[in-house]
């Protein structure tokens, strides 16, 4: 008898056992797509940062960390451009590695930065 009322217990249960585990492949198949949408991002964000370099490359530089002795943007303020965009792309990663539901986040915040910067550059070359 206890057995019976015991698989009939385990019975009522298993619904509810089963649903998060039917979940899971949509979560993961979640994740998996935001994790694709976040290296995807980083194109953006690493090319404008490179066209930015570019086109300011020579021209007078407003940035006192980034301008040389005479004032200009040079290979000192290209090689911190590009180092500071690395050690961003590197924190992204340990941030969407730890917390993976982040990616869908800092993707946009990246494509909105790359769509900001090409801004600037574009600016830049009018100017040039």
């Amino acid at each position: 008898m206890l057995w019976m009322l015991a698989v009939a217990a385990y019975a009522t249960d298993a619904p509810d056992t089963a649903l998060p585990s039917a979940r899971l492949p949509v979560e993961q198949s979640a994740q998996r797509s935001a994790m694709k949408a976040w290296k995807i991002s980083l194109v953006p964000l690493v090319s404008s940062q490179a066209l930015d370099a570019a086109s300011s490359y020579g021209m007078r530089e407003l940035n006192p960390l980034l301008a040389s002795s005479n004032g200009g943007f040079a290979m000192k303020a290209t090689s911190i451009k590009l180092g500071v965009t690395a050690s961003i792309v590197g924190v992204e990663y340990l941030i969407v590695r730890k917390y993976p539901r982040s990616a869908r986040v800092i993707s946009k915040l990246n494509w909105t930065s790359g769509i900001v910067t090409t801004g600037f550059a574009a600016h830049n070359f009018a100017i040039k």
